[in-house]
This record gives structure tokens, C-alpha cells and sequence, in this order.
């Protein structure tokens, strides 16, 4: 199928106003993904470590406020 289109200005233009906008939602939702990822990782080796819930909310308070 994508072999069958014709690849010139036109098609390129409407291929590049589409895949612009979904490649930057589609990265903006895989950073939060990740960030996600981070910040868990971070709140189980606080737990492990056997910090206070009040310790972790000063290092999560902290590090919120740093982004």
C-alpha cells in the first residue's frame, strides 16, 4: 500500500503536518511514561531503605519543586 503512493510535495506535506504533531504527542506521552517509571523506582528504594512516610514526602517536595 504505501508502496502505491505518489511521494511528492504534496504527499510529503500532508505526511509531515500529521506525523509532526503524533510523533510530538507520542513523545510527550512516553517522557511522562518514563518520568512515571522514575519517580516509582525512587518511592520503592526509598520504602526498602525503610524511610518514614514523612522522609519521603520531603524528598519528593524537594524534588518537585527542582523540575
Amino acid at each position: 500500500m504505501l508502496a502505491e503512493i505518489v511521494w511528492n510535495q504534496n504527499t510529503l506535506a500532508v505526511a509531515g503536518v500529521f506525523g509532526v504533531p503524533i510523533a510530538a504527542i507520542l513523545g510527550t506521552c512516553w517522557a511522562q511514561v518514563q518520568r512515571h517509571k522514575s519517580d516509582n523506582a525512587l518511592k520503592r528504594t526509598m520504602v526498602e531503605r525503610g524511610m518514614s512516610p514523612e522522609e519521603i514526602q520531603r524528598v519528593l517536595s524537594a524534588k518537585i519543586s527542582n523540575r
